[in-house]
């Protein structure tokens, strides 16, 4: 059996994103996890070419804001030369994060460079009757690159369930006698780990089970940062999915794992095989949560200094690629009193710089045990008792209001400092006024 084509397959790549828990990078003098996306894409496009494909295809989300910013469009186009001189082609499909609002066109549009080989999957309200790639531009394309292969490519345009009502009917085929590989930017619904997807940019948009059975070679996603198959779906063969997972872990919403990108080898035989190839990634460390309702104040600080000096905070390669040696770590604590807390919080500048060689070093406190109050739990209070400090209050029932409204755990600690944060700026004399 021979090879007969070999393509990369990326996605979620999200240059631009930081963490505004991570500290600066000295040379730059932009965030560290802004320079750890910009190595790390460059790191999968050149382990692509080391490779040998004769394609690569990106998935979507190439920065992380629509309309991203100078430094990380010229570190795309600067990567992206090194595929040119290579004489490799590219096509670049539109993810969530490179939907622009309004009339604005897609991020993705920035690496529409035909002349340089690469092509981009996105709607351009310039094109006229017939301009573009079918057999609708922008939102569901097929691409030849070479004759037998097939690449069809829906952008996280073409799932929108709108354009059903302007008569666009989104109806993805395989063609036969071709070897056809299926591109897309959003949500499998037969995946089970949707949920981790959740995030502010764009509407999540879900890619039907029913067009996975449609006979495709192979099925190769992005929108789930996680590298691999998806679970039920992961053999080798027609029919399996794939997701590209993205090139850094976004903060600890990501589930921790292996970054990189898809090796992609058609067989003379028409079969493809699909295996994930995996990039360098900064150590990131969440530690075991600790439940406060069952230490006290110093048997916590005692376990968490003896974590700390147990921990790597430093990695040598990571040193030497970023200049950064410095590790991602975050202390989960929960069932904690609001003395607790306070206790805790005076601990923290020690802990800080016990833990200064991390990149990041993080406390957090999910979901608060409520106080009580003469041995019964505040939120059996009537609604309707007079509150005078609004912020104690939500963090009082916060635990109780995020599992009746069923909070995913991915977006918990950020709904619930935005909550605090409203909260904080309410006083009983405001909120009466507008209930009046």
């Amino acid at each position: 059996m021979g090879t007969k084509y070999v393509l990369g397959v990326r996605g979620c790549q999200h240059l631009g994103y930081h963490n505004p828990r991570m500290r600066t990078h000295h040379q730059t003098r932009w965030n560290v996890r802004v320079v750890d996306g910009h190595i790390a894409h460059e790191l999968t496009m050149r382990a692509m070419l080391d490779a040998g494909v004769q394609g690569i295809i990106d998935g979507g989300d190439l920065t992380h804001r629509a309309r991203p910013l100078p430094r990380d469009v010229e570190h795309a186009h600067r990567v992206d030369d090194l595929r040119a001189r290579a004489g490799v082609w590219g096509l670049g499909n539109s993810g969530n994060h490179c939907a622009g609002a309004g009339t604005d066109i897609s991020a993705m549009g920035t690496m529409h460079r035909p002349d340089l080989g690469i092509h981009a999957v996105y709607p351009d309200p310039r094109r006229g009757p017939g301009d573009g790639t079918g057999p609708y531009p922008g939102l569901y394309e097929i691409h030849h690159p070479v004759d037998g292969l097939a690449i069809h490519a829906v952008s996280h345009y073409g799932l929108d369930r709108s354009l059903a009502d302007a008569g666009i009917h989104i109806d993805p085929v395989p063609i036969p006698g071709a070897v056809n590989l299926f591109i897309c930017h959003g949500t499998f619904e037969a995946d089970g780990r949707l949920f981790h997807c959740i995030n502010p940019e764009g509407q999540e948009r879900p890619i039907p089970l029913e067009w996975a059975r449609r006979g495709w070679d192979a099925l190769l996603l992005s929108h789930y940062h996680s590298l691999g198959a998806v679970p039920g779906h992961d053999h080798d063969g027609p029919g399996q999915v794939w997701y590209t997972g993205s090139s850094l872990t976004r903060g600890f919403s990501d589930d921790i794992g292996d970054r990189g990108w898809l090796h992609v080898t058609v067989e003379d035989t028409g079969r493809v095989h699909v295996e994930a190839r995996t990039i360098w990634q900064r150590p990131q460390h969440d530690l075991p949560l600790i439940n406060g309702a069952e230490l006290t104040t110093d048997e916590m600080d005692q376990l968490i200094t003896g974590r700390i000096a147990d921990l790597d905070l430093e990695d040598e390669r990571t040193a030497r690629l970023t200049g950064d040696a410095g590790a991602i770590v975050r202390q989960r604590i929960t069932g904690t009193t609001a003395a607790q807390r306070a206790a805790l919080r005076a601990l923290q500048p020690r802990w800080s710089r016990l833990a200064a060689a991390a990149a990041s070093w993080q406390i957090d406190y999910p979901h608060p045990k409520k106080d009580t109050t003469d041995g019964v739990a505040q939120t059996q209070r009537l609604i309707t008792g007079r509150v005078t400090d609004y912020e104690a209050e939500l963090q009082a029932r916060a635990a109780d209001l995020a599992e009746r409204i069923g909070v995913p755990d991915v977006i918990a600690d950020p709904v619930h400092a935005t909550a605090l944060a409203w909260a904080r700026q309410i006083t009983p004399t405001s909120a009466s006024s507008e209930i009046a």
